[in-house]
């Protein structure tokens, strides 16, 4: 495959101008000339002089990285300074063409942009957006194209960005919207020195592709509504952001490895919760939301041990793996900072907590959509009060609904020992002006031994139409 075009080349094909021609707005050319036109007597008088054209190649490269692709192509036909510009563009965002209707000249326009591309400028951003809302096509873009996308992306990486790589695509452009399998990435492992940041959106990737052991400048990576075939792995990897993530990997668990790791974000994941294979001695925050997408899911026990043979969540594909051994919270122990929001049906946090890890540097703790009558969610909080011994912050937010019990949950008895808790400093208790419970959760504290001058009561008051 070219990667680029040979020295002195001309413009991109006369299909690529015709872009325009599926532009109902007013483009950035068409701006420029109407501003031509309204000052043609001022610019006369100045001797007619082409003072954008006249700035330095660095301003206006700075200006093309906030067009689109598309945008930026059409900015070689304003003056000869321009014609080569678009080539060397420090960041390219190439989405869909409003108006355009024909997928194969959009196939061919993507390419011959890379394919053109200056090898020896510098590119410090590459974004591929396929969203349904910038598409016009008569028929699906995927799965049909997805062999051109997938070439795209690889030959997006020969570019060598240097902070951002972005694939991101939406259900709409599929052809079965409602049944779509997202587009699946060629499993080759990602080779680069460069990339900072990567982001990819409803995506499939496997285990090669995964493991980003090749990227050592990567410290960024960002996963949303993506199927998830393999384990996540890198030495290198600082903050990772896992949104809606479908773990794709019967009968085992996906494994997360990632030793350099200073920040998690892991809200929803779909089949099993991946294993937080070794602790992260870097982590400072985590964020971990876990509704019942998650099929480690029981409503009849808290522990995922109900002895129904029927239950998906305690006996289904990928149950016993992990089973005896911590899934999520030995991996988060070293944080100084978490966020955690756990259905009630959810067990495998109160199943990792009978395993006693310790927070040893846990400073701040808040417990999103907690609720003071749920066994499951006492034992939470009873088990940090217990093994954090330097928590300073305890933010309580209690769910605006309050859950509905497990149908068999073991009963909780409050702890009679007093927990030290000889560092916390202040208890939040977040909750709606009319929620009785917050009385409840005083009395909860008190008896672990916590002076209510430490409480503080937040109410969040209802606007007028609520």
């Amino acid at each position: 495959m070219v990667l680029a075009s040979k020295a002195g080349g001309d413009l991109l094909p006369n299909s690529c101008y015709s872009v325009v021609c599926f532009t109902e707005q007013r483009d950035v050319l068409d701006v420029i000339n109407l501003e031509r036109r309204d000052t043609k007597k001022a610019s006369m008088a100045s001797g007619g002089a082409d003072r954008i054209s006249a700035l330095p190649e660095e301003l206006l490269h700075h200006v093309l990285s906030f067009l689109r692709a598309h945008e930026a192509v059409r900015t070689c036909a304003l003056a000869r300074r321009w014609r080569h510009l678009w080539k060397s563009a420090p960041a390219l965002r190439v989405t869909g063409v409003k108006g355009c209707k024909n997928s194969g000249w959009f196939v061919n326009f993507v390419r011959t942009l890379l394919q053109r591309r200056d090898p020896g400028a510098h590119l410090d951003s590459f974004e591929l957006e396929l969203d349904e809302r910038d598409f016009d096509f008569n028929k699906p873009f995927l799965p049909a194209n997805e062999w051109h996308v997938n070439g795209w992306f690889q030959l997006a990486v020969t570019c060598g960005p240097r902070v951002l790589l972005a694939l991101r695509t939406t259900s709409g452009i599929y052809e079965n919207p409602g049944e779509y399998e997202t587009l699946e990435l060629l499993n080759l492992p990602l080779i680069s020195h460069h990339i900072t940041r990567l982001e990819l959106q409803m995506v499939s990737l496997r285990g090669r592709t995964l493991n980003f052991s090749g990227c050592p400048a990567l410290v960024d990576l960002r996963l949303e509504e993506c199927d998830i075939m393999g384990n996540i792995c890198s030495p290198f990897l600082k903050r990772l952001s896992i949104i809606l993530g479908y773990f794709r990997t019967d009968p085992f668990r996906a494994r997360i490895c990632l030793p350099s790791l200073a920040s998690l974000e892991l809200i929803g994941a779909m089949r099993r919760a991946p294993v937080l294979v070794e602790s992260m001695p870097l982590l400072v925050s985590a964020i971990v939301r876990l509704d019942s997408t998650c099929v480690d899911y029981c409503p009849k026990n808290d522990y995922g041990d109900c002895h129904d043979r029927q239950c998906y969540g305690c006996y289904g594909a990928g149950a016993y793996d992990r089973r005896g051994q911590s899934v999520l919270l030995n991996g988060l122990s070293e944080a100084a900072e978490l966020e955690l929001s756990v259905d009630s049906q959810v067990f495998i946090i109160n199943r990792d907590l009978k395993l006693c890890p310790t927070f040893s540097k846990l400073k701040t703790l808040l417990l999103s959509e907690w609720c003071p009558g749920i066994a499951s969610d006492l034992n939470v909080l009873s088990c940090f009060l217990q093994y954090s011994p330097i928590l300073e912050k305890l933010t309580l937010q209690l769910t605006e609904v309050p859950k509905v019990p497990v149908g068999t949950q073991r009963s909780y008895t409050p702890s009679k020992q007093y927990f030290a808790c000889s560092h916390l400093k202040l208890v939040e208790i977040k909750c709606n002006e009319d929620d009785v419970r917050a009385h409840k959760v005083m009395n909860i504290l008190s008896t672990y031994g916590i002076p209510l001058k430490k409480v503080n009561i937040q109410i969040n008051k209802k606007t007028s139409g609520s």
